[in-house]
């Protein structure tokens, strides 16, 4: 009588080469996977830079070609943002989705178009820049990634240029450039557009960040 012969199973060396093959796999294709996932996040956040862009240039519209009111620490008035909700109708766009650690990731150009007097170096309250004050607009940054999301006062949520002091009171830090998406940032410039910057090269071009005055 023959004796039924079982099936034979793995070594131990195979089942070691099975698991280093899945091992490599994993190694080569997760980041992959990360990138794509950024890549996605990074595409929504310029859509919402986009969709602010358009309720600023909405109520610009409606107010005489000015751009929204910043306001000074203190300040009863509120914060930029506020003044663009019946234009945003959705204040989730307002939130970075590579941020999710504040609900608001997008910053006012500090300097110019912020609380800091437009550029001149003195705490004001600003009614807004006019945007015929513009003399390049296509090459002027309004808003961008912002690198901390604080909110100082009434003054709402800002974002620095490279050689701009922020509230507190901090030196001026080429890192004020955020890189949340792919070593970079989405950033909105005053036509309308948007771009991403790589860190190093928002970090680098103050004149992105300022408006030459008369």
């Amino acid at each position: 009588m023959m004796e039924k012969q079982s099936g034979r199973g793995f070594t131990l060396i195979e089942l070691l080469v099975v698991i280093a093959i899945i091992a490599i796999l994993a190694a080569i294709l997760f980041p992959v996977f990360a990138r794509a996932r950024e890549n996605a996040r990074k595409t929504n956040c310029a859509s919402n830079v986009k969709q602010i862009l358009l309720g600023i240039h909405q109520y610009a519209q409606d107010y005489d070609e000015v751009l929204p009111y910043a306001s000074q620490w203190g300040s009863p008035l509120q914060p930029w943002h506020y003044y663009l909700q019946p234009y945003l109708k959705n204040s989730g766009i307002l939130k970075c989705p590579s941020y999710t650690a504040a609900t608001q990731g997008y910053g006012w150009n500090y300097q110019n178009f912020g609380y800091y007097s437009s550029g001149t170096g003195a705490f004001s309250n600003n009614p807004g820049r006019a945007l015929a004050a513009v003399p390049v607009p296509a090459e002027t940054i309004l808003i961008a990634d912002n690198p901390d999301a604080g909110m100082y006062g009434a003054g709402g949520i800002f974002a620095y240029g490279p050689t701009q002091m922020n509230p507190s009171g901090a030196a001026a830090n080429p890192g004020n450039a955020p890189a949340r998406h792919s070593d970079g940032g989405n950033y909105g410039f005053v036509d309308g557009h948007v771009k991403w910057l790589a860190a190093q090269a928002a970090a680098s071009q103050d004149r992105l960040w300022t408006v030459a005055e008369d």
